[in-house]
Formats: C-alpha cells, sequence, structure tokens
C-alpha cells in the first residue's frame, strides 16, 4: 500500500467519478483504475463499487475511508509541524463549532489568541455538533467546541471543561410574561417562537416539555441563523426564543432581551469545552488556542469578560 494510493482513493470518493478524480489528481483514467485494483488487491476486499449515482464506498471501502482519512491528515499535520520547526511555516488551527460558541465563545477566544501569537492560522468549520464530531474522527478538523456529553466512553477523544452555562428562555423587557412573575411552561403555550438554526437538540427538549404540559410543538414563526434578524423579531414583538444565558449578558445583540423567569428549568445546565482527538500529534498552536479559549470560558462565567459588539 501506498500513500498515492490512499490519496486517489480519498479522491475517487470526493468526485464520486474515477473520471473527475482523475482530471483533478492529473492522472490518467487508467492509470488510475489501475491503482485502485492494485490497492484492493493488497488489501484482499473491493472498496468501490459503481452505482447509478456514481462511484460509492462498499462496506469495506467506508471503513477504510475513515482510516484514510485520518493517515493523510496525520501526514499533512507533520509536514505543519515541521514546517513550524524549521520557521517556514504557519501553524494553522482548525476549530469546529456551532452556531451559538461563534457568537460569543469563539471570537473572545481568537481574540485572546492572535494577541499572543500572531504568526498562526485559524480556520472555522460552523455545523451540527454530530457533523463535527465527525469531522474530528476524520482529521478535518482538529478541536470541537460546544457542550460536553455523550463521548464519556469514546476512547477516540478527550475533553477539556471552558465553562458552564444554562439555556434560558428569552424575551423583550416588555413581554407580557414578565408580568407573571414566576412563570409555568403551560403560560409559554400562546406565544409564537423565533429560534436559532443549528439548535436541534435543544428544540427537541423544548418540545417534550411543551407537550409534557399538555401543549402543542413550539409554533415557530421563523428558524434563523442570523443573530441580528433574530433580535430584532424579538424586540419588536412577543416573541420567545432560548439562548445561553451568557450570550444575552455578552452580546451586545441581546442586551435588550430578559430571560422568562420560569418555575422549573427546561434544560440541564451545559457544560461547554474541548473536544480532540487522543491520537496523533497537537501542534503547539491547537494546544495555545485550547488554553486560551479555557481562559476566556473561565471569565466568562466568573463574569470578568467584556460585551461583545458585532456588525450585522
Amino acid at each position: 500500500m501506498e500513500l498515492r494510493q490512499i490519496k486517489y482513493y480519498l479522491e475517487i470518493v470526493r468526485c464520486a467519478s474515477f473520471g473527475q478524480a482523475a482530471e483533478r489528481l492529473h492522472v490518467t483514467q487508467p492509470a488510475l483504475s489501475k491503482s485502485i485494483r492494485n490497492l484492493e488487491q493488497s488489501l484482499g476486499v473491493m472498496l468501490l463499487e459503481r452505482h447509478p449515482v456514481g462511484v460509492v464506498p462498499t462496506e469495506y471501502g467506508k471503513v477504510f475511508l475513515e482510516y484514510a482519512a485520518l493517515i493523510t491528515g496525520e501526514i499533512d499535520r507533520a509536514t505543519e509541524e515541521l514546517a513550524q520547526l524549521k520557521g517556514t511555516g504557519r501553524g494553522i488551527v482548525r476549530v469546529g463549532a456551532g452556531a451559538t460558541m461563534m457568537q460569543y465563545l469563539i471570537p473572545q477566544a481568537v481574540r485572546a489568541f492572535v494577541a499572543n501569537d500572531d504568526s498562526a492560522v485559524v480556520t472555522f468549520r460552523q455545523g451540527l455538533r454530530d457533523e463535527l464530531i465527525a469531522s474530528l474522527r476524520r482529521g478535518e478538523v482538529d478541536i470541537v467546541v460546544g457542550s460536553i456529553g455523550g463521548l464519556a466512553h469514546d476512547d477516540d477523544f478527550r475533553q477539556e471543561v471552558a465553562l458552564h452555562d444554562e439555556i434560558v428562555i428569552v424575551a423583550n423587557a416588555d413581554h407580557p410574561l414578565h408580568k407573571l412573575g414566576k412563570v409555568e411552561i403551560a403560560d409559554l403555550g400562546p406565544y409564537k417562537w423565533v429560534l436559532p438554526d443549528g439548535t436541534e437538540g435543544e428544540r427537541n427538549r423544548l418540545t417534550r416539555a411543551l407537550r409534557g404540559a399538555g401543549l402543542a410543538p413550539p409554533t415557530c414563526v421563523i428558524s434563523t441563523p442570523s443573530s441580528t434578524f433574530m433580535a430584532t423579531m424579538l424586540q419588536e414583538g412577543d416573541y420567545l426564543s432560548y439562548l445561553p444565558r451568557a450570550l444575552i449578558k455578552l452580546d451586545r445583540e441581546y442586551a435588550h432581551l430578559v430571560p422568562i423567569a420560569l418555575d422549573q428549568p427546561i434544560w440541564d445546565q451545559v457544560t461547554v469545552g474541548v473536544t480532540y482527538r487522543r491520537r496523533g500529534v497537537m501542534l503547539a498552536p491547537v494546544r495555545k488556542f485550547i488554553n486560551r479559549l479555557i481562559e476566556v470560558g473561565q471569565s466568562i462565567e466568573s463574569g470578568g469578560t467584556a460585551l461583545v459588539a458585532r456588525s450585522a
């Protein structure tokens, strides 16, 4: 097995086509096909099969795909590490995070990081937690920032805590629910919701709580990735939403929002932190970024971090 064959295999899977992969790799299609046949023979299994939608991995191929991505990822990272040691390369930190983390924790961590190390480049991949963990497992990102949970018994990963937070229901300061004092879940029934994208877990928990009180699932006026649009909708109408309590305190866009005083919490306390792979080499810039992020998280939890001002 050769590294070249592994890279060829990955490109074929990305393109779902031998022809397109050969063009991107600057090799002839017969040479590419021969290389993959030799790889399959050395492994003793068929890795690819043709379907109407294109070339797709077999069940064996799916398993090999995970390891192939890890192998090439580790070699790329080793190359970067050697370049840094020689003083000829810039460190790269590849961060995966959900939309909420990109609003308050990540920006402050990046500012703290670049203030101490302006030679490194930070890149981001935004997505849902399960998607990001899959990217982390494949070596496509170095760390995932978000809620910690569900991976305690997964030997592939390690996790470090940055802060503890809670999800709260919010509305503008003049919302009728604020006049009730303590609010029961049943009191939420008449109101419509403006919900942030990428929060399916929180939305499902809210739905279960409403159904437990004999109510229908939340009536969603709009689901949006735009924090500015969501903040405007909440400010101008009697809508409800949910956000991390720390975000409300830190982000000027949400300064007009007030948590609803529910008589019982809907969501458990959220532990926010960093997830990374146990195996492989962690580059120095990645470790530095994790340290800065944890410091920022601890500062946020203690109330010592300034408000975030962002443009739309």
